[in-house]
């Protein structure tokens, strides 16, 4: 889910990695534009955090996204997360 300047959104995500990801919506987004994020984990703990990322590019129902600025702890469990699913 994210929300900002392009308003209120879901997607789902592809390619995730510690620094964005890839996100394939219906949603029109703006590139450029900078947006909240919460990524709902397969752990069902609670939604990772993401307060500041940018929308990098924009393709038909994609878009790239790049994480701005995560807290310690939910960065922590995205690498965390990141390293158990890693091929």
């Amino acid at each position: 889910m994210f929300a900002g300047a392009p308003g209120i959104g879901e997607g789902v995500i592809h390619n995730l990695s510690e620094s964005g990801c890839l996100i394939e919506c219906e949603r029109k987004v703006l590139e450029g534009s900078y947006v909240t994020v919460r990524l709902l984990m397969p752990d069902h703990v609670r939604a990772l955090v993401i307060e500041l990322a940018a929308i990098r590019w924009v393709r038909e129902h994609y878009f790239g996204m790049e994480f701005l600025r995560l807290p310690a702890p939910d960065r922590s469990r995205l690498c965390q997360f990141l390293s158990a699913h890693h091929r």
